[in-house]
């Protein structure tokens, strides 16, 4: 399962992600659609821990993805 709880990403003058909450289940398909800057690849991003969360946290079957290994974690997602 990946939840997001409260997630945003503030960059300098914009807010990209704000306080974004979500819960996929395993075995689950979902999608993110929406206009042009809206935030779905931040919001990827951000699960892949290519960039940081500004607030909010995201968990992988209920562990924190800021205590795993960015190259670990990044095998587990496709």
């Amino acid at each position: 399962m990946i939840q997001l709880t409260g997630v945003s990403k503030i960059y300098p003058g914009t807010t990209a992600v704000d306080d974004l909450t979500f819960r996929v289940e395993d075995g689950e398909f979902t999608v993110l659609i929406g206009p042009s800057g809206c935030g779905k690849s931040t919001t990827l991003r951000m699960i892949n821990r290519l960039i940081p969360v500004s607030a909010g946290n995201i968990t992988i079957d209920g562990t924190d993805i800021g205590h795993c290994r960015p190259e670990d974690l990044r095998r587990r997602i496709g």
